[in-house]
C-alpha cells in the first residue's frame, strides 16, 4: 500500500525531496547517523569547501533532517530526531533506515577515522600535560563523593557476582577503582595516557592491587586493544569479555561517544552492564580548556539512542543536580542475554 498521509504539507514535502535528491547530502546524513561533526570536520571528511558544505547543511536543516547543537563556541551537526507526530515521520524513518544500509566509501570512512584520531590526540595531549592537576580541575565541576553512592546503589541492584570481571575505561586518580576492586575479583583498567594511568596505579590500595591489571591502550579502540596478547593469562576469560564496563566522567573526553557503545556491545558478556557517569548538557565552555572536555555533556536521549543502535537496552538511571548548576547522570545499559552477532 503506498505511503499516504493527508496532513502532509506540500512545502515540507518539496523541501524533503530537494534535500534528498543529492548524493552528497545523502552521504552527509549517513555520516551523521550516530555522530556529531562540526562543519570543518565535515568539509574534511567529504573534501568539500566550507561554502559548499554550509549550503548543503542549510538545505538539510530546512527539510528538518539535520539539527545543530552548540558546544561552547562551536556548532556541531547531527541527524535530526524523528517526531512521531511529524507529517513526514514515516517517510523520514524509511529514508534513515535505507541510507543506514549503505556503507560509506572507504575514503570517507578513512577521513572519518582521521577526524576521530585527531580528537583523541587532542584529548591525550591534554591529559599528558595536565595529569597532576586534573583532579583538582574536575572537582570544580563534580567531586566523586557527590555521586559515588549512586554508582554503588545501581551496581548493587544488578547483583553482579564477585567472580565477575570489570573493565574501567580511563580510571584517572579516582577512588572508584578501589570500589571495583573490592567488589570484583578481576578488574582491568585502561587509559591511552601513560601519565593518567600512573596516577590510577598510585591510587589503588596495595591490599587490592593483585586484583587489578593496568593497560596503556587507546580507549577509543577498546575491542582491538584488549587482545589476548595484551592481558596476563591470569586475568583472561575464555571469551575475552567483561561482566561490567565503567566510564566515570570519561565519555565527554571520547572522540566518538557512539563508538563506545559499539565497543561495549562487543566486550560485554550476555546480561552484563555498561555503567556511565557523566554530565548532562551544559554551556560552561571553560571546561574544554580546564578539563580537556571534547563534549559539554550529553542529552539522556542521545545515550539511549547510541545504546539502542549498539544492541544494548536501557537500564536504571539516577540524575543528580549539583549546587554549582551542573547535573550528573549515572546510567546503566544492559547487554541482552543473547548478545548481538
Amino acid at each position: 500500500m503506498p505511503f499516504v498521509n493527508a496532513t502532509i504539507d506540500r512545502s515540507s514535502l518539496l523541501s524533503f525531496c530537494k534535500a534528498t535528491a543529492d548524493g552528497l547530502r545523502l552521504d552527509i546524513l549517513r555520516a551523521l547517523s550516530a555522530e556529531s561533526f562540526g562543519v570543518l570536520e565535515l568539509c574534511r571528511i567529504f573534501d568539500t569547501p566550507q561554502s559548499g558544505m554550509s549550503h548543503h547543511l542549510k538545505i538539510l536543516a530546512t527539510a528538518g533532517l539535520v539539527a545543530t547543537r552548540r558546544e561552547g563556541n562551536s556548532i556541531f551537526y547531527r541527524r535530526a530526531m524523528i517526531a512521531s507526530d511529524h507529517s513526514l515521520s514515516e517517510l523520514t524513518s524509511t529514508l534513515y533506515e535505507t541510507i543506514d544500509g549503505v556503507d560509506l566509501t572507504e575514503i570517507v570512512a578513512s577521513r572519518t577515522r582521521e577526524v576521530h584520531a585527531e580528537r583523541a590526540g587532542r584529548s591525550q595531549a591534554f591529559f599528558s600535560r595536565n595529569a597532576e592537576r586534573l583532579r583538582d580541575n574536575q572537582n570544580l565541576i563534580a567531586e566523586f563523593s557527590q555521586y559515588d553512592a549512586s554508582i554503588a546503589e545501581l551496581l548493587a541492584n544488578e547483583q553482579i557476582p564477585t567472580s565477575g570481571r570489570a573493565l574501567e575505561v580511563g580510571p584517572g586518580d579516582c577512588e572508584l577503582i578501589n570500589h571495583l576492586a573490592k567488589q570484583f575479583d578481576h578488574v582491568t583498567a585502561i587509559d591511552n595516557s601513560a601519565a593518567m594511568l600512573s596516577r590510577a596505579q598510585a591510587v589503588v590500595d596495595p591490599a587490592l592491587s593483585h586484583k587489578v591489571v593496568f593497560q596503556n591502550v587507546d580507549i577509543d579502540q577498546t575491542v582491538e586493544a584488549l587482545s589476548l596478547d595484551n592481558l596476563s593469562v591470569a586475568k583472561r576469560s575464555p571469551d575475552q569479555r567483561f561482566d561490567l564496563m565503567v566510564l566515570n566522567m570519561v565519555l565527554h573526553h571520547m572522540a566518538s561517544p557512539a563508538a563506545v557503545f559499539v565497543s561495549a556491545s562487543k566486550l560485554l558478556t550476555a546480561g552484563a552492564c555498561l555503567l556511565i557517569a557523566d554530565l548532562c548538557p551544559h554551556d560552561q565552555d571553560w571546561a574544554r580548556e580546564t578539563c580537556g572536555d571534547l563534549w559539554l555533556g550529553f542529552e539522556p536521549t542521545d545515550l539511549d539512542a547510541w545504546a539502542v543502535d549498539a544492541g544494548l537496552t536501557r537500564g536504571q538511571g539516577i540524575y543528580l543536580g549539583l549546587k554549582n548548576g551542573f547535573q550528573i547522570q549515572v546510567r546503566l545499559f544492559n547487554q541482552p542475554q543473547i548478545p548481538p552477532r
